[in-house]
């Protein structure tokens, strides 16, 4: 079972994320993140690598959507698709297709990606989950 839900927090929001394998949980962070921001899109765009280092999973997971938390600021854009090649201990790497942005986001600024909390485990059933919060 793949999906993500959006979690309250009284300072933050964030974002439980489910999925056969650690990369399906990594693209449902990102889309759980996207739809917090707004910043999601449709059609073709440009497509930009994105790899990052970690020392554990749940590291890699806040360096990966602090990447395209900062090519949404940074480009200005939308994102109108994603793919996680490699989710692991050392890191993740994959893409994502951004174009500028055409209209005004309505979700809410995300600051940072947080360790609050942050978790990412194997469940007993199999499915892998990651819990994240966003400063906001």
């Amino acid at each position: 079972m793949t999906g993500f839900d959006i979690l309250e927090h009284t300072a933050d929001v964030g974002v439980r994320a489910r999925g056969a394998s650690t990369k399906d949980v990594f693209e449902q962070a990102t889309l759980g993140l996207l739809d917090i921001t707004g910043a999601s899109g449709s059609g073709a765009g440009e497509r930009v690598d994105i790899e990052v280092s970690a020392n554990d999973l749940a590291g890699a997971l806040v360096d990966w959507l602090e990447e395209v938390l900062y090519l949404q600021d940074a480009r200005d854009s939308v994102v109108t698709g994603l793919g996680v090649e490699r989710a692991d201990d050392s890191g993740a790497r994959g893409w994502v297709e951004i174009v500028p942005r055409d209209r005004e986001l309505e979700g809410t600024a995300v600051k940072a990606i947080t360790y609050h909390q942050l978790n990412v485990s194997r469940q007993p059933d199999g499915t892998w989950v990651a819990i994240v919060y966003l400063d906001i």
